[in-house]
């Protein structure tokens, strides 16, 4: 009863560490896929700013082409708009509306009721000139933004520093399109003007552009459904680190809104809950983002009912097989002490891959061919271990970074790619300016910019997930050792036990009947109702004897001392006895000669795959062959049922199946699994044989059991 209670204990705990790893390592993607996509979006608006910078004007149709490209439905969902807010003086006001008003460019009747909004006279206005898509933000053009002090607040710290300047609170748009955005600017300067100092940025200052982000499209799009039906997550904006989490911070709840779906147990108590609270950098201002989880949701079904299946099991266990297992106290101390080492090896082999997962670096680059100048985010200048560049980068600079034993594969990729348009997609090395090597996944595309013919790729860091993989390879290794390891400890375990049954008690009680059955010989004439009571007894040390023999069957049917042969040809016959099926055996003539750990396994494996065809097959006709093929042992089990569903294959219940499969695989065998719905099934097992095997050829049908 102690060792069921530490058993329940040490399942429960191990349960709780794999379900907090997980939740972990969600947190950890979710966080990652967050930052990347306000990092994308944060360079749309950055590319937008971009656009101003190509002319001395920007012209409305213009711009609707560019946001176009864009395809910011499919491509930036979480997007809104991109608008052009141009600052106006007042003295520029009356001629600035006439202008909008007569623009043609898009539509011919131009803007005839376009005015600033809202009405009122102020020293300069910061107008919505540009916005797009058109059809959807119609509210906001020509509204100006600095009508609000808090806004014209942030516009002027923007244009004073040449930062990008964040709304930090939740904006309700009103209209047909009604949604939460949260909104983001980046300032304008006159081409040509210096700005090096804040006077001369202030001189230069000729608006801003900027974003609009539906919140809601945003989180959803970046975090998948799977995660946010399990985890919680709240998303606050605390200024520049120094505000709190709270109700008017918050900008985000995935278990709010009616797209929103509420992950379950929520309410539970802390200590059933799982919860991680991380911050993000957007722009000049910090994200901090709270994920809360239950326990329970981390796990499946079957590891939330298995710590208590442990403890009934045992319990029912100790109850009843107590008298039986009283003499084997020390062995199972034994049994106990290697389940504790094997959960240590375990727990260790799971930090391990825990540690192993880091989440993949991601940058961008541009490269244009005419002239060999790339452009490149700051992720991978720090992919390439390097501080960003005075000046900017060229192909020579990037191709230098690639290993020199890569560096030909990867021209001869990007000469390809440039001149017949495929995409190239390659992992290779890198070499960081301190001389370390690292693994990327480089993925190059052709793209154009007007007229101009650009290579546009990405790098990411892929030298974590390769460690990944060798470190999952090991712990696979190690595990299938365990379980080869443990087979044979529970084989040795229940031959012994059967043998001590034998000699101990079986010797026993063939004593006692000997001794009874003297006593009924001897009260037969002189004490008949003594003579019917030593009788009983007699009935019930046969009882006893018939359940010690199918207990030691049981534990290891003696037949398999006789061969491996005789010990298939008693369980075929079991089999039909117990059953009634008809069961066919075709085994070669001659002795399959095999060591003992093989003869044991497919024993097992014969008895567990018999085992299924009772519980699930509903066959009436079952084949079992056995024959030597090359070096190999062959058996094959083929049945007539309805076979095995590809759903039920997969099942994480199906442990029939995987303890076959773990068995074949201890003996570097080969498990093959041949069936279709209303089909049968066919499960065939190749077992490699030692050095000396009999060559064991053609079929003999040994007994057809009709």
């Amino acid at each position: 009863m102690a060792v069921s209670l530490v058993l329940y204990l040490l399942v429960e705990q191990a349960i709780t560490q794999r379900s907090q790893a997980e939740f972990e390592y969600r947190v950890e993607n979710a966080q990652l896929s967050i930052q990347n996509r306000v990092r994308s979006y944060v360079d749309v608006l950055r590319g937008a700013a971009a656009l101003f910078h190509t002319a001395d004007e920007i012209t409305r149709d213009q711009f609707r082409a560019y946001v176009r490209e864009l395809n910011l439905q499919q491509t930036f969902p979480g997007i809104t708009n991109l608008n052009y807010a141009r600052r106006v003086t007042r003295e520029e006001k009356a001629a600035f509306e006439e202008a909008v008003r007569a623009d043609t460019r898009i539509d011919k009747r131009g803007y005839p009721n376009f005015a600033v909004k809202p009405a009122g006279n102020r020293p300069e206005y910061h107008v919505i000139t540009y916005i797009e898509p058109m059809e959807t933000n119609l509210v906001s053009f020509g509204f100006d933004i600095a009508s609000n002090a808090v806004v014209a607040n942030s516009l002027d710290v923007s244009r004073d520093s040449g930062r990008l300047a964040s709304s930090g609170r939740l904006i309700h748009i009103t209209g047909p399109y009604q949604h939460v955005a949260l909104a983001m600017r980046m300032p304008l300067y006159q081409r040509g003007m210096p700005t090096g100092t804040v006077a001369e940025r202030r001189r230069a200052y000729v608006g801003s552009v900027g974003a609009g982000f539906d919140i809601n499209k945003l989180m959803l799009g970046a975090v998948d459904k799977n995660t946010l039906d399990r985890i919680r997550l709240r998303l606050y904006d605390v200024g520049r680190g120094d505000g709190s989490a709270s109700a008017e911070t918050l900008l985000f709840d995935s278990s709010a809104g009616p797209e929103a779906t509420p992950a379950h147990g929520l309410d539970a108590p802390d200590s059933r809950l799982f919860v991680k609270r991380v911050s993000m950098s957007v722009g000049p201002r910090v994200w901090s983002a709270e994920f809360t989880a239950h326990k329970s949701s981390m796990m499946n079904s079957f590891e939330a009912y298995l710590p208590w299946l442990v403890l009934a099991t045992g319990l029912a266990a100790s109850l009843l097989l107590y008298g039986v297992y009283y003499s084997l106290a020390t062995a199972r101390r034994r049994s106990v002490e290697l389940a504790r080492e094997m959960t240590k090896d375990l727990r260790a082999s799971e930090a391990s891959l825990a540690e192993a997962q880091h989440m993949a670096r991601l940058g961008s680059w541009v490269l244009d061919p005419s002239n060999g100048s790339m452009s490149w985010t700051a992720e991978t200048y720090r992919i390439f271990g390097m501080d960003r560049f005075n000046a900017t980068p060229t192909q020579l600079d990037f191709i230098h970074r690639i290993h020199e034993s890569d560096r030909a594969h990867v021209e001869e990729g990007l000469e390809k790619c440039l001149a017949s348009g495929i995409e190239f997609d390659t992992e290779h090395r890198i070499t960081q300016v301190d001389g370390s090597v690292r693994w990327v996944h480089t993925i190059c595309r052709l793209g154009y910019s007007g007229s101009t013919r650009l290579l546009r790729g990405t790098i990411m860091d892929v030298t974590e997930r390769k460690d990944t993989m060798e470190a999952l390879k090991r712990s696979q290794e190690l595990l299938r050792e365990l379980t080869a390891h443990q087979d044979r400890v529970k084989e040795d375990e229940r031959k012994r036990i059967a043998r001590e049954i034998h000699d101990e008690l079986g010797q026993t009680l063939l004593a006692l009947r000997i001794d009874v059955s003297m006593l009924d010989a001897r009260t037969g004439q002189s004490h008949p109702r003594l003579n019917e009571k030593v009788r009983g007894a007699l009935q019930h040390i046969d009882a006893t004897v018939r359940t010690i023999r199918t207990i030691i069957n049981n534990l290891r049917p003696a037949v398999l001392d006789l061969g491996l042969n005789a010990a298939i040809e008693w369980q075929v016959a079991e089999f039909r006895r117990r059953t009634g099926i008809e069961c066919e055996l075709r085994m070669g003539e001659a002795e399959i000669v095999v060591d003992d750990m093989r003869a044991t396994s497919l024993f097992r494996i014969l008895q567990e795959s018999l085992t299924n065809v009772i519980r699930h097959a509903q066959a009436t006709h079952v084949v079992i062959e056995l024959y030597q093929e090359d070096k190999r042992l062959v058996m094959k089990i083929t049945d007539n049922g309805i076979g095995i569903y590809p759903e039920t294959r997969k099942s994480s219940n199906s442990f029939g199946l995987v303890g076959v499969e773990e068995r074949v695989n201890a003996l570097n065998g080969e498990f093959i699994i041949t069936s279709a719905p209303g089909k049968g099934t066919m499960l065939t097992i190749y077992i490699p044989l030692e050095s000396g095997g009999q060559d064991l050829y053609g079929f003999k049908l040994v007994d057809s059991g009709r």
